[in-house]
This record gives C-alpha cells, sequence and structure tokens, in this order.
C-alpha cells in the first residue's frame, strides 16, 4: 500500500508535523478498509517488467534466453506436462489447438452451451463448427446424456470446460472420447491449478488451454498458455503462433499452413511469469478462505454450494458458484442479485447465458460461416432449448466473485446480506 508506505517513510524521516502526518493517517485507514483489490501483485511483476524494457528483446521472435522461454517451462512443470505454449490469449490458445490437431471446416467440436461465447467463436475462426452441449444440475458441468447425443460423425473433438475453476469430471469424458475416437482440449482458462485426482487440469488430455486475461486465476492483462505432452504438437504450436514460419522449429523459412499472429509479447510474458511463481502461494490462500465462506454459507438454508470439499478436488474457486432454492429462501434470484448488487456484494450467474440465445446465433448469422457439414443438424442444435441451463441461469445458478473471500470483513457482509435477504 503506498500511502502506508508514505507513512512508514515519513516515520523514518522525523516528520512529525501534525498538518502533514494527519491527513496521511485518516487517509491510510480508509484505503485500510477498501476491499481487496483483484488482480494483485503475486512476486515481483514491476521489477521484471522493467527488464525487459530495458533489454532490446520485446518481442518473442528476437534474442536468446527469452522470458517466454522460462515461462513456458516453469509453467509446465507446473501444470505438470512436459511442454507448454505461451499465446497471446486463450481464444487463441483454442483455435491453434484445433488446427495443429488437424480439424477442417465441417467438423465438429462439443462443449458447454453455457460458456463464454469465446469458446464458440474460437472454434469457428479455428473453420470448425461448435455443438452445444447441455449440462446437469449437480455440478453446472457437461450432462453425459446431452453430449453423448451430439456426437456425430463429423465429431472430432470433447472440449470440458473447467467452469470457473471447479475441475469437470474427466473420467466418462476420456472414455466417451476412446468410444468414439475423440480429441479432448480441457479448457483451464479460469482453473489454473485446480487438481482433480491429485493430478492439475490441463495435464489430463490430449491438450489443455489456459488465459492470462479477464477474472482468471493468473493475470497478466492478456495472453495464454497450451499445455501437452506431445512432443510434436508443441512443435506444430509452435510453427502455428509466428504466421506459420517453419524456420524456428525447422531450419527451413517455409509457410505450410494457414496460421496467425499468435504470439506473446516478452512484457506481458514477464508478468506471467512472475504470477506462476507466486501462485502456489496465493493458490493456497485461496483454498483456505474459500473453505471458510464455504463453512458459513452451510449456515444458511437454501443455498448449496455446488463443489463441497474433497480430498480429490481442489476448485481454483474464479467464483464460488452456488445453488439457490428460491423456495426455502423466499426470494427469486434476479431479487436476490439486485440486493446484494444495491450493497456493493460483487455477485454473477454460476453460468452464462446459452449462448445459442444470442443474436448471432439466434438469428441465424451463423450461416454466413459454417458453410460444411449437416447444416440442417447444426441449425436444430442452434434452436434446441437447452432446458437445465436456461434453469440454471435464470433460477438457481449464483455465483459469488472472489473478493467475496479475499477478506474477512467481506464475508461477514456476504453472509450478513444472505441472512437479511432470506429474512425479508
Amino acid at each position: 500500500m503506498k500511502l502506508t508506505r508514505l507513512k512508514r517513510y515519513l516515520k523514518e524521516k522525523e516528520v512529525k508535523h501534525p498538518s502533514v502526518i494527519r491527513p496521511i493517517r485518516k487517509v491510510a485507514r480508509v484505503v485500510s478498509r477498501t476491499p481487496p483489490t483483484y488482480p494483485r501483485l503475486l512476486r515481483r511483476e514491476i521489477d521484471a517488467v522493467t527488464d525487459v524494457l530495458h533489454s532490446p528483446f520485446w518481442n518473442m521472435n528476437s534474442g536468446g534466453s527469452l522470458v517466454h522461454e522460462k515461462l513456458e517451462e516453469e509453467f509446465a512443470a507446473y501444470v505438470g506436462t512436459r511442454y507448454a505454449v505461451a499465446v497471446n490469449s486463450g481464444g487463441m490458445a483454442i483455435q491453434m489447438v484445433l488446427r495443429a490437431l488437424g480439424l477442417k471446416p465441417g467438423d465438429e467440436v462439443i462443449h458447454q452451451v453455457d460458456t463464454c461465447v469465446a469458446n464458440a467463436f474460437a472454434v469457428m475462426a479455428a473453420g470448425a463448427t461448435p455443438i452445444f452441449a447441455d449440462i446437469n444440475t449437480d455440478n453446472f458441468l457437461l450432462s453425459p446424456e446431452s453430449t453423448e447425443a451430439c456426437i456425430s460423425p463429423q465429431t472430432k473433438v470433447l472440449m470440458p470446460i473447467h467452469m470457473w475453476g471447479y475441475p469437470e469430471n474427466l473420467d466418462w469424458i476420456i472414455g466417451l472420447a476412446k468410444k468414439h475416437n475423440l480429441f479432448i482440449i480441457e479448457d483451464a482458462c479460469l482453473a489454473f491449478g485446480a487438481e482433480t485426482k491429485g493430478r492439475k487440469v490441463g495435464s489430463n488430455a490430449d491438450v489443455g488451454v489456459f488465459s492470462f486475461g479477464s477474472l482468471k486465476p493468473i493475470q497478466a492483462g492478456e495472453g495464454g498458455m497450451i499445455s501437452t505432452n506431445n512432443e510434436a504438437l508443441a512443435k506444430e504450436l509452435r510453427v502455428l503462433r509466428n504466421w506459420g514460419d517453419t524456420t524456428i522449429e525447422y531450419g527451413i523459412r517455409d509457410q505450410k499452413v494457414l496460421s496467425w499472429n499468435g504470439r506473446i509479447s516478452e512484457i506481458v510474458a514477464a508478468v506471467a511469469l512472475e504470477q506462476v511463481r507466486g501462485y502456489p502461494k496465493y493458490f493456497e490462500m485461496i483454498q483456505e478462505l474459500a473453505a471458510s465462506l464455504i463453512d458459513r454459507l452451510a449456515g444458511i438454508d437454501g443455498i448449496e454450494v455446488i463443489m463441497p470439499r474433497s480430498a480429490n478436488v481442489k476448485p481454483a474457486y474464479s467464483q464460488l458458484t452456488v445453488k439457490l432454492n428460491t423456495k426455502i429462501m423466499g426470494v427469486s434470484k434476479t431479487e436476490l442479485m439486485e440486493r446484494l448488487r444495491a450493497r456493493g456484494i460483487g455477485v454473477w450467474h454460476a453460468n452464462f447465458e446459452p449462448i445459442n440465445s444470442l443474436t448471432f446465433f439466434r438469428d441465424g448469422h451463423w450461416r454466413d460461416w459454417v458453410l460444411r457439414g449437416d447444416l440442417d443438424r447444426v441449425e436444430e442444435n442452434y434452436k434446441h432449448k437447452f432446458a437445465t441451463s436456461n434453469h440454471v441461469y435464470e433460477d438457481i445458478g449464483l455465483g459469488f466473485t472472489k473478493n467475496n473471500f479475499l477478506s474477512k470483513a467481506r464475508t461477514n457482509l456476504l453472509i450478513k446480506e444472505l441472512k437479511n435477504a432470506r429474512a425479508h
């Protein structure tokens, strides 16, 4: 806190005049009551960026022993894969992976319908077709029945999404993928550090994708990462992120596949590296703070935390999601959200609005971009009424943002307002 440091500095310099000290003390007390901000510095990000700016190497294509290379090395070690490939966003990571896996126009990728539209748009931007599956009410993640019903001869990829940092149940997904010879992409953009059965997300399938952008567990403004144990795939991804230039990886200047500029800057990589280095300690702190809030939520009838603590599961808690019983609560989800927001409490949905309800899909604009495959079947999928996803979004799914459990004062306020809402 800069004001606190200034106060210490003045004390050390024996600046004692009341006209100087009193205003600083007053402002420092106010600032100290401000809710913890997010994102936050986890290590020496400012110094690391300064080091890059003082160097001649701001771009990943110049120089040696670059920051993004160290980031890839330490990221892979933390996640538990052999390779990691740094890119400029999580959405770009999805596009590059689909291209590297060989998907072509008309090939289909299945993911839940109530995730961020970035998933569907990234699939389409790579030339493939997103197909939507419904969720279940147990954990607000993919429904096995709905997912299997979506599989067609055009299906090439299953993309489970670890929504809000809650690990998806990959056992049945891996079994389904083997049955139909499909690739699996773990979307771990909101789940860096999360674990299931002792393994971190992003290390359990063919490939994992991560983001360092808005609301993500680690922050660098933008940026992303791809994790894999497949050496050939990692090599192809490094080619794809640089307009397909094969010079660095194969020693021949050539372009063989349609590609993008997916490069991460050394400046962003410097921030991300320090975030990764400081994250293990921060992750454990988040576990403790979230557990405290979960314990207190257990005392409020009508609120069920979606994923209770388990020795086999450690969520990343990008937000804490709950299921409402509005009859017991005596208040609708909409009214409860309005009351909480009026008190300055960060609250959102436990999912996104179903993607097919957005104008691009609802009004058929997707037809300008999806030109191959069984278009009638695709249209049927996009017009489907995803009952569970809609029910979760409209009626029962609620998410408490991370700042609600980053301090005792914010947790106390949330619990108080939830009890007051129920009392009314």
